[in-house]
């Protein structure tokens, strides 16, 4: 298995250079990535596994945008197929070496199960964490919009100024970096309503679906009316943020239970110990 990792490395580390290149940083173990890229397309992957290269897709379109979805999406299955095969190799490899016969080929198979769980599972974190940041996000962006309409502003004009101000953290951000990519298609002269129903489905969730629509409803009426319909939806999302607050605070006090018990249990040992050693 070593051999043929080497091989298949060497003869196609040319073919996808370009490719490795371009998303080096991206990539995990990018040395490996020619095998993964030419497993990918010499076994066909793509056909042979439909469910799962489409459901790792979906997020990829979530998490990167359409445009780069397809080569994220390759990206990811060549880091499940470079980790799952470099591991399977290694437990052959103690299985060899060890004396404990097969017990290491169960304890191999038990963790490469884990692994392959755990990296579907991070995908859908991922989905998860720009979700939460979006919606975290929302009601701020949405307050200022409401600013500079109110201040007689075009909703395009408002939603420019927003982006502006908030530049430095377009990369950190992921609401901002979709609105900077609806900014640059409005500067472009696309339409828009074009530009409303492409950052929705960029964003793909429901908060800010809402949010296209209702502008895309009142927009030209524009004035009272627009800001009187922001302004209710504005209600609802700092609902949704109190509460995904309030959500994420409960969690965090859970994950801290584990350590307090432990450190718990090591100060009694430390009380204790004085008196269990007189006995």
């Amino acid at each position: 298995m070593l051999v043929l990792l080497i091989l298949v490395v060497l003869k196609n580390k040319k073919i996808y250079a370009d490719f490795v290149k371009n998303y080096k940083e991206d990539i995990t173990l990018p040395g490996f990535s020619p095998f993964a890229f030419a497993i990918i397309d010499k076994l066909k992957i793509y056909k042979k596994f439909p469910k799962i290269v489409n459901f790792i897709h979906q997020k990829m379109i979530i998490l990167k945008g359409s445009k780069l979805s397809n080569d994220y999406t390759k990206i990811y299955l060549a880091k499940v197929i470079t980790l799952i095969y470099l591991m399977t190799l290694m437990t052959l490899i103690l299985v060899e070496l060890g004396d404990e016969g097969y017990s290491n080929l169960v304890y191999g198979a038990v963790i490469i199960v884990i692994v392959a769980v755990y990296l579907v599972r991070d995908l859908e974190k991922k989905v998860k964490e720009r979700r939460d940041a979006i919606i975290l996000e929302m009601p701020e962006f949405l307050n200022k919009v409401i600013l500079l309409v109110n201040a007689g502003d075009t909703i395009q004009g408002a939603m420019k100024k927003s982006v502006l101000q908030n530049r430095a953290n377009i990369q950190k951000s992921p609401l901002y970096f979709e609105l900077n990519e609806a900014v640059a298609k409005l500067d472009a002269n696309v339409s828009f309503q074009e530009v409303m129903k492409d950052l929705s489905y960029r964003c793909s969730i429901q908060e800010v679906s809402v949010f296209t629509t209702t502008v895309m409803m009142n927009y030209r009426k524009g004035g009272a009316l627009l800001v009187e319909s922001l302004k209710e939806l504005s209600v609802t999302l700092w609902d949704k943020r109190k509460t995904l607050t309030r959500v994420k605070g409960e969690e965090a006090s859970s994950k801290l239970i584990f350590p307090i018990m432990l450190i718990f249990v090591a100060i009694l040992l430390i009380v204790a110990y004085p008196a269990i050693a007189i006995f």
